[in-house]
């Protein structure tokens, strides 16, 4: 083996100048890539997120109406009219609706679902008659991880989504004058979160167990931003076990109430779990129509079916009632000419 030459004797060949250049480039690209790595990178810009307020604190989530317009965004599509407000978000707070009033407005209600034996056939039946309705879910039944509550979460997504308005009914239906602060602090925050995580948005409206309310109990409402709505119409149906005994206590109300208060509609009370006041409601819906048949020929105020709680609200109304009386009554003249007909 030859000796080894010393390290200052040693002749490098000539590089073609191309050549060097070419190192000297990779040298540089090669360099700045390994300087980014090393750097951090700024955070991407990031859309900004409706707030959602959530007990005492806020949550930064997307609300369902900015996920909406964002995927219409993406998809090129025109953006539509914005979803309905199905939690009465922008409605005052700390409001206490009895759900009476002089007009003949109707608004219906259900209490204590969701129920997976009866809560999607009432969904269904009430697309069928085109009425959209309020529904004060009890979240017990719902938010856990076995099969059976997620069902039930489902549900409680597809009232949101065929337009019904959602509430609060607390999760263990605990009368809530009855229960210290703590308690009704710690009942709310449970069926908060549940109702949230199921239609991306936090409830506003709460129908207290039993209608059971105290001034110590309305201040803890408006403080966590609620709008408690009642009822002037219930139909007795947890009392009863036929259609036909919902109907005829729901007409014996509302002409007490005529004739006591000169309360001529309100907000009806009925219960998505049973399954007579399922049978119940097109009963009613017709023989509410059949009345304004009746009205009608005495040019008198007709039977509105409403799907909003802010027709019980004093000048909040979502769209005006006369307004609605006029379209009401050129379709139930049409109705009335084709009943007369069978």
């Amino acid at each position: 083996m030859p000796a080894a030459l010393p390290y200052d004797r040693i002749v490098m060949p000539m590089v073609p100048w191309r050549v060097r250049l070419s190192c000297f480039v990779l040298v540089l690209v090669a360099g700045g890539s390994l300087a980014g790595a090393a750097r951090p990178r700024p955070a991407p810009a990031v859309e900004p997120v409706s707030v959602v307020a959530h007990g005492s604190r806020a949550l930064e989530k997307p609300s369902p109406i900015d996920q909406s317009l964002a995927l219409e965004v993406m998809h090129g599509v025109e953006p539509g009219p914005p979803p309905r407000d199905v939690t009465g978000e922008h409605y005052p707070r700390g409001l206490t609706l009895d759900g009476s009033t002089k007009r003949r407005t109707i608004l219906f209600s259900f209490d204590d679902g969701p129920s997976r034996r009866t809560t999607p056939e009432l969904l269904d039946l009430l697309d069928q008659l085109d009425i959209r309705a309020v529904f004060f879910v009890k979240t017990e039944s719902f938010g856990r991880g076995n099969p059976w509550e997620r069902e039930h979460s489902d549900i409680v997504r597809e009232i949101a989504s065929r337009g019904h308005m959602i509430g609060n009914h607390t999760e263990t239906h605990r009368q809530l004058p009855l229960l210290n602060n703590a308690e009704i602090d710690a009942e709310l925050a449970v069926s908060e979160a549940k109702i949230e995580n199921a239609i991306g948005l936090r409830p506003r409206l709460i129908r207290p167990p039993g209608g059971a309310l105290s001034t110590r109990v309305r201040e803890l409402l408006a403080a966590r931003g609620y709008t408690s709505v009642l009822w002037s119409v219930y139909t007795g149906d947890l009392e009863v076990d036929t259609a036909d005994d919902v109907v005829r206590t729901f007409f014996r109300v509302l002409k007490r109430r005529e004739r006591e208060t000169g309360d001529r509609g309100g907000i009806v009370l009925l219960h998505d779990t049973q399954p007579h006041s399922l049978d119940a409601v097109p009963r009613l819906v017709d023989a509410l129509k059949r009345r304004n048949c009746d009205l009608l020929e005495r040019n008198e105020e007709l039977y509105d079916i409403v799907d909003d709680v802010g027709y019980f609200i004093p000048g909040h109304e979502p769209t005006s009632l006369d307004e609605r009386q006029a379209e009401l009554e050129a379709r139930t003249r049409r109705d009335c000419a084709a009943l007369a007909l069978r």
